[in-house]
């Protein structure tokens, strides 16, 4: 409180990795959220993706695969997908599913108004995406220069799909330009089959494949998010380093500036182990300011992020509560690194010493 500009610029300087730690592991979360939608439209088991890709909606696998796929022992069925992100009804970002009318990934779709669509013309829409953009039974979809007539509400309880639309397969091949090719291949295992066993059968069959059987493998593949990933763990790596450099600049001038006030304590019977944990309690102190404010920091990064993005905007941040953990065990961590110096100086100094100071 002697020096609250001082104060509080290293708690701001704190905050930026705070915020980073905070914004990083929302976005992850997030990441991890959308790969597991994504792995089980359908509710299909696993997908099955392009191996090397830079986000699971560029994978291109040719259509033809799935049938090979369903040849292979303990896979009991497949569903070819086509995810595309367009713009539909002048809103970017938008998802619109390819889907087989004779497989089960649009049988499974619970239609909640309306009805299916009969023929090439006609689409059907998630609740959430109707919700969202104020489109029902009855509205029209643009797509590029086509318009569709919307025939039908459905819920799929996948996040991924009920913000989507859904198109006959080919329909939406056409408005890619990607005939013949599919973003995934949906895999349901045969009963007394493990999807893992089935998963890597799939995977020497196919070199250049990857089975995603859960979120953190799609992560592994996914290069964008990886990239993400790393940057972020190197970036917050150095604001902790700045971070415990700025409080333990902070922290060592205020122990200069009080050498004859700690001499004084000394002499009237603080022990060291008091003194030492005066010190710490500030930093500690500055580090919760930074808490604070690397918290709303982090929160406003994540969504900004995510909403100026083109295909990570269909990432929703996650604030779970390993977030807000990581976040109060970094700020803790820069506040301990910061007092260490600090509190060394102060406890070696004796009474006679500190009371000579000028």
């Amino acid at each position: 409180m002697r020096r609250p500009a001082r104060t509080i610029l290293t708690a701001f300087g704190v905050s930026i990795g705070v915020g980073l730690i905070v914004a990083l592991l929302s976005i992850t979360a997030g990441v991890r959220s959308t790969a597991k939608d994504l792995i089980h439209v359908g509710r299909s088991d696993f997908g099955l993706f392009q191996d090397g890709i830079s986000d699971l909606t560029r994978s291109l696998l040719p259509e033809s695969l799935a049938e090979r796929v369903g040849a292979v022992q303990g896979v009991a069925e497949t569903a070819k997908v086509f995810v595309f992100v367009t713009t539909v009804n002048g809103q970017e970002s938008s998802l619109v599913f390819g889907l087989d009318p004779d497989e089960l990934a649009i049988k499974r779709l619970v239609i909640v108004e309306g009805r299916r669509p009969r023929g090439r013309s006609e689409a059907i829409v998630g609740d959430s995406f109707a919700r969202i953009n104020g489109v029902g039974v009855g509205g029209t979809l643009a797509i590029g220069k086509r318009n569709f007539p919307v025939v039908g509400l459905y819920h799929s309880g996948n996040r991924f799909e009920d913000i989507g639309a859904t198109l006959p397969l080919q329909v939406v091949q056409s408005l890619a330009a990607r005939p013949g090719e599919v973003t995934t291949v949906g895999v349901v295992v045969e009963h007394g089959h493990r999807s893992s066993e089935v998963a890597k059968r799939l995977e020497r069959t196919f070199p250049n494949l990857t089975a995603v059987t859960e979120p953190g493998k799609a992560v592994k593949i996914d290069t964008s998010s990886r990239l993400i990933i790393n940057v972020g763990w190197i970036m917050s790596l150095v604001a902790l380093i700045v971070g415990g450099v700025g409080v333990t600049n902070t922290m060592a001038m205020s122990v200069f500036e009080r050498t004859r006030e700690i001499g004084i304590l000394r002499a009237v019977g603080w022990r060291r182990r008091r003194i030492a944990s005066m010190i710490v309690g500030e930093a500690v102190g500055i580090c919760m300011i930074a808490l604070g404010l690397g918290i709303g920091v982090g929160v406003a990064g994540a969504e900004a992020f995510t909403r100026r993005a083109t295909v990570s905007a269909l990432i929703v941040p996650h604030f779970t509560a390993a977030v807000w953990i990581w976040g109060l065990v970094f700020a803790l961590g820069v506040a301990l690194i910061g007092a260490i110096y600090p509190v060394l100086r102060a406890v070696r100094l004796t009474p006679i010493q500190a009371l000579r100071h000028e």
